[in-house]
């Protein structure tokens, strides 16, 4: 059923676990992207730059996709999700593949066809159905939506009920219908309900119809049948544009679809559920079952082909969708297609779906051409479509007169134009939006054009356009994308009269050499995009012109100052490109940006040395490949940013004060990167996403960590290891992994800082004598010496480990590490109830033959007492490793320690996630007393791990299951508070009416429960 979780579940499922694997990648709907064209290579190319975690440009063809796969998969663990696969083909060629699949791969498939595994050779896989919520899970989701609490209040308890009942535990049910109840009279509601028990329960889909009815009026009503039918997945400001031009309150009302949980907004994308959107959908094709051309949209590509075909258009048809791509698709039935032949079309449409299914793995024996069959329309079919609004073909051809087109379009996209230019007489006047991206036009149209209403124009990947339009008839465009137009090399000098304009797109038009002079009188522009014009040369101070400017997209771009053309004809144009950043001046860009995107302009350290600190709105900043090798100090003024991007910065060493607004940064493969230092938000706030993967010789971060040699320990540190032969081990290599960058590398042993807590990693085969030893045991058990003036200065653990005699390390890759390499320190103070979890940044990696030897020293202070009794273990051993020895030691200030000492066998091989860091400061800073709050995950119960930390709080939302399961793993008593904080054992006392009587929550939701009739 769809929106019971499916794939919910399978997302934090695949969060939980893609670390263990050497790469994984999830494909969402399936089924949804199959239907579109190009569905398959779209689908294995996110397939493929997920598994190898680099960008695939292109992929020419199935079979050329399928075997890359092959290569790919059968090389290296992987961990692959197929969400919503809907087709037996499609599951009987993943299960097909799973020889192909290199041992210890998962593959995890969601569907909502439960006879597929019937069907299917399935009995090798294990099946987990997805249950309904129970009655007390369906009742405090209902209450949430419908009125922001937990429990219905007295008025509303028995309306609850019966709502609840025929949700029969769907997620998206009790939500949709929660919220399309919320703030309604109890008159309302049992008019609502009545409608709704005249509903068979089974019908879903008739249910969320009743959300739909709720909407406060028609305009809103037929807001929502066009976004499901029209504009699923596209952007935002986009659809609003249009659906205002079609005499919506489209700002208005998507609030309002987004409140009553019909619609949401996603990155900027209008996003639906599958359900509602069906939902949409079935409403019209209710308004005629059998004859399409009497609806009101028509999206189905059949019923528009037949609709066009036959000229069976009528008034009352206000949107279509033709996608001939598609309906081509017959040819791998290995039929003729003709005009003529309704069967024909009739059985494209079932092959073309067949195809479109089959799965990324599946390889093609045939490729077929994407070339005309020759279908054309008459253009008369649209005569009396004259009520039509939007309209979406692609390759679709048509003979005949213009004069018969519609002349109240308002949105227009024509994919795949097959004119050099638009005709004369083809109405355009009533567009707001025109789409003609893959045309073969050469220009637009002839002369000029006025097209008082036009704000969008879209003309992108038309390779042979040279020339755009005359713009002084478009006097509102707001947005012009000539994206991928490679053979452009001249813009009409008119395009300084768009006064309206705001948004530039000129990505990859890599002919274009210059802008006009005009183009510095676009005073609305904000968003200006040049990336990829390789050959457009451009000075920063015409760009400092642009007054409105926020957004520049800038990347391997030549810029020069201004000068007498004498004096810049030297360096025009081959010498320029040879001087990096010549003359390059960030003081001329306009001070009020705030993204800004450089990447691969092959600036140094001198460019960015003047004029960055002028950039004071600048949020978003992107240098990356670039031959940086110390950012200015100044960068720390810019106190509005946000984002930095530094990946691929090879000559980086180190990065300066950085300003404390900042919550992501990322420096990936940054293989000179050495020190950070002073990064802001990782101790108070805990905010800061730092990705520096690759990143391999970072090793100290102020107020994170610190990684030095062993020679270097303080005086303190040498106390501790007073019994060890340092100068035997400090001359020893051992090999480390870096959590933080996911890279290992060989050092002379170190000593590692990090929250109040000092470790390092050295050869050796045995615990020392002082130690409490319990072999391969993972848990020990200490007594702390009772006399009162004893008083803790620490504790010490100490750990010999090796390889695994069941795994095969030469098998992973190098860059590939994942998860491969973590344990967990795990102390629990029993007389208090306090426990501690620590996962060390770095990992020690045994040799072949030899043993490790992991030594840590924490710093307790008030934290543990005299007589208190505490537990010491060793918990989520990954399989990589074996533990030989195990011991503890407590330090105090006097000799003798009574310890006794108990021993158990428990132990939990836990597979858990890591990424990103936290913070400490430094071993003689205390942190079990001055910085435990920030740890704290639960009431007595603290956390210290760098890559937990930052992995969730960069995207909050997304990993809040992937953290709740890893405390759950590893505090046994974990219990989740929606309050924010977390506590072990806590229970809510509030009390709420029913009946006119007061009861307790437990005996309310009891009789509330007693009552309900759950149907599953």
């Amino acid at each position: 059923m769809g929106g019971i979780g499916k794939s919910t579940v399978a997302k934090t499922a695949y969060n939980l676990n893609l670390d263990r694997f050497e790469g994984s990648s999830f494909l969402a709907d399936v089924r949804k992207a199959l239907e579109k064209y190009d569905g398959l290579a779209h689908l294995q190319r996110q397939l493929l730059s997920n598994i190898l975690r680099k960008n695939v440009a292109k992929i020419y063809n199935v079979n050329e996709g399928a075997i890359k796969i092959q290569e790919a998969i059968s090389c290296k663990r992987v961990l692959v999700v197929l969400d919503d696969v809907d087709d037996l083909d499609q599951l009987n060629a993943v299960l097909g593949m799973r020889r192909l699949f290199y041992p210890g791969s998962k593959i995890i498939i969601t569907t909502r066809n439960g006879h597929l595994l019937n069907a299917t050779d399935a009995c090798r896989c294990k099946m987990y159905k997805l249950n309904s919520l129970d009655a007390r899970e369906s009742l405090q989701l209902f209450s949430w939506h419908a009125f922001g609490e937990k429990y219905p209040p007295l008025d509303y308890m028995n309306l609850t009920r019966d709502v609840v009942v025929h949700c029969q535990g769907n997620p998206l049910a009790l939500k949709v219908l929660g919220s399309s109840f919320c703030g309604r009279s109890t008159e309302v509601w049992e008019s609502a309900l009545r409608k709704l028990k005249a509903i068979p329960d089974s019908k879903t889909l008739e249910k969320l119809r009743i959300s739909y009815e709720c909407l406060p009026d028609d305009n809103v009503q037929n807001l929502f049948l066009d976004i499901v039918c029209f504009f699923v997945g596209k952007d935002k400001d986009y659809a609003v544009t249009i659906l205002d031009g079609c005499g919506f309150f489209s700002v208005v009302g998507i609030q309002i679809l987004v409140d009553r949980c019909l619609l949401a907004i996603d990155n900027n994308k209008l996003m639906v559920h599958q359900l509602l959107q069906d939902m949409g959908r079935e409403i019209i094709r209710q308004e005629s079952p059998t004859e399409p051309w009497k609806r009101s949209r028509i999206w189905q590509h059949k019923d528009s082909f037949n609709i066009l075909h036959t000229s069976t258009g009528t008034e009352k048809i206000q949107g279509l969708v033709l996608d001939m791509r598609i309906l081509r698709e017959v040819r791998y039935a290995g039929s003729n297609f003709t005009v003529n032949d309704e069967r024909a079309l009739v059985m494209s449409d079932v092959n073309s779906q067949k195809r479109r299914r089959l799965t990324v793995f599946k390889r093609f024996t045939n490729v077929f051409s994407e070339t005309s069959n020759g279908v054309q329309f008459q253009l008369d079919a649209f005569s009396k479509m004259q009520r039509l609004r939007i309209l979406q073909l692609s390759d679709a051809r048509f003979t005949g007169s213009y004069n018969w087109y519609p002349k109240n379009v308002r949105s227009l996209h024509w994919h795949g134009f097959y004119l050099k230019s638009i005709p004369k007489d083809f109405p355009l006047e009533s567009l707001v939006a025109l789409d003609m991206r893959n045309s073969c036009l050469e220009q637009a149209w002839e002369g000029t054009r006025v097209l008082n209403f036009l704000k969008i124009l879209n003309l992108s990947h038309s390779h042979f356009l040279r020339r755009t339009p005359d713009f002084s008839g478009l006097p509102n465009l707001k947005r012009l994308i000539l994206k991928d137009c490679i053979r452009l090399f001249h813009i009409h000098e008119s395009i300084g009269d768009l006064e309206a304009l705001v948004l530039l797109n000129l990505r990859d038009c890599k002919n274009l050499r210059n802008l006009p002079r005009s183009f510095c009188k676009l005073k609305s522009l904000e968003t200006l995009i040049i990336s990829g014009c390789c050959r457009l040369t451009l000075s920063t101070t015409e760009l400092g012109k642009l007054e409105s400017l926020t957004t520049l997209f800038a990347d391997e771009i030549s810029y020069y100052q201004e000068k007498s053309w004498p004096a810049l004809w030297q360096y025009w144009p081959s010498k320029l490109r040879k001087s990096p950043d010549y003359n390059f001046l960030l003081s001329s860009l306009s001070s009020s940006l705030t993204s800004l995107s450089l990447a691969k302009c092959r600036l140094t350290d001198k460019a960015l040395s003047h004029g960055l600190c002028n950039l004071s709105s600048l949020r978003h900043l992107n240098l990356s490949e670039n031959l940086i090798c110390n950012l200015p100090q100044s960068i720390t003024n810019l106190s509005m940013l946000q984002d930095l991007w530094l990946d691929a910065c090879p000559s980086l060493q180190s990065l300066p004060e950085l300003p404390p607004s900042l919550i992501k940064l990322k420096a990936i493969d940054c293989t000179s990167l050495e020190r950070v230092t002073n990064l802001p938000n990782v101790w108070e706030t805990q905010t800061l996403l730092l990705d520096v993967r690759g990143s391999e010789k970072l090793t100290e971060i102020p107020g994170l960590f610190k990684l030095e040699p062993v020679g270097n320990f303080e005086e303190e540190m040498w106390n501790i290891l007073s019994h060890l032969n340092l100068e035997d081990i400090e001359n020893k290599e051992v090999e480390l992994f870096h959590r933080l960058t996911d890279t290992k590398r060989k050092y002379p042993v170190q000593g590692l800082y990090e929250f109040g807590i000092f470790s390092t990693y050295f050869p050796g085969t045995e615990i020392p004598g002082w130690f409490s030893k319990n072999g391969e045991e993972s848990i020990i058990t200490l007594k702390v010496n009772s006399h009162s003036n004893t008083e803790i200065k620490g504790i010490n653990i100490c750990i010999v480990y090796s390889r695994s005699t069941h795994h095969k390390f030469q098998r992973w890759g190098e860059n590939q590490l994942g998860n491969w390499y973590s344990f967990f320190i795990k102390l629990c103070n029993v007389t208090n109830g306090d426990k501690w979890i620590y996962a060390p940044t770095f990992i020690g990696i045994p040799g072949s033959d030899e043993d490790l030897t992991f030594l840590c020293h924490w710093k307790f202070g008030k934290y543990i007492q005299a007589g208190d009794e505490i537990n010491v273990s060793v918990v989520g051993w990954s399989y990589t490793f074996q533990m030989k020895e195990f011991g503890v030691s407590i330090e105090c200030d006097r000799q003798e320690t009574d310890q006794s000492v108990t021993s158990s066998s428990e132990s939990k091989q836990l597979a858990i996630q890591h990424r990103y860091p936290s913070t400490y400061n430094m071993p003689e800073q205390c942190v079990m007393e001055s910085y435990m709050p920030v740890y704290q995950v639960a009431t007595h119960h603290y956390y210290f791990s760098h890559p937990d930390y930052f992995l969730l709080k960069g995207n909050e939302r997304e990993h809040a299951a992937v953290r709740l399961i890893l405390y759950e793993n590893l505090f046994e008593d974990f219990v989740h508070s929606t309050t924010g904080t977390v506590d072990a054992g806590s229970q809510d006392d509030s009390e709420f009416d029913f009946d006119d009587e007061n009861y307790t929550e437990e005996a309310a939701l009891k009789e509330l429960e007693d009552n309900l009739n759950w149907p599953w």
